[in-house]
């Protein structure tokens, strides 16, 4: 598949299909699966809390690369992103944000 919105698509089409995506993707009409971290241990919903904590053991970061430093425009974009502001944007569009924002 070429991203994770075609992943939850096939999947949300297929009869018992299953497919792993992003917690975004996660609609009404999408299973998500509460996995346990352990043999024998409780089972863990994806949610944003758990991705966040990382007690959602299947949970992973997305990374954004620069060469080196970022400077000038990019660096700009980059303290945006991370701002309160661009983690509101993030967790309006279904990801986890990568700290705690009180969001309006």
């Amino acid at each position: 598949m070429h991203g994770s919105k075609d992943v939850a698509d096939l999947v949300e089409k297929t009869p018992c299909a299953i497919g792993y995506s992003g917690l975004a993707y996660a609609t009404d009409h999408l299973k998500a699966l509460c996995i346990a971290p352990e043999k024998g241990k409780p089972c863990v919903m994806p949610t944003e809390d758990t991705a966040f904590d990382g007690t959602y053991p299947i949970a992973r970061p997305l990374f954004m690369y620069t060469d080196g430093q970022p400077k000038a425009d990019t660096k700009k974009y980059m303290d945006w992103i991370k701002s309160d502001v661009g983690q509101c944007i993030v967790a309006k569009e279904g990801y986890a944000p990568i700290k705690k924002v009180s969001c309006k």
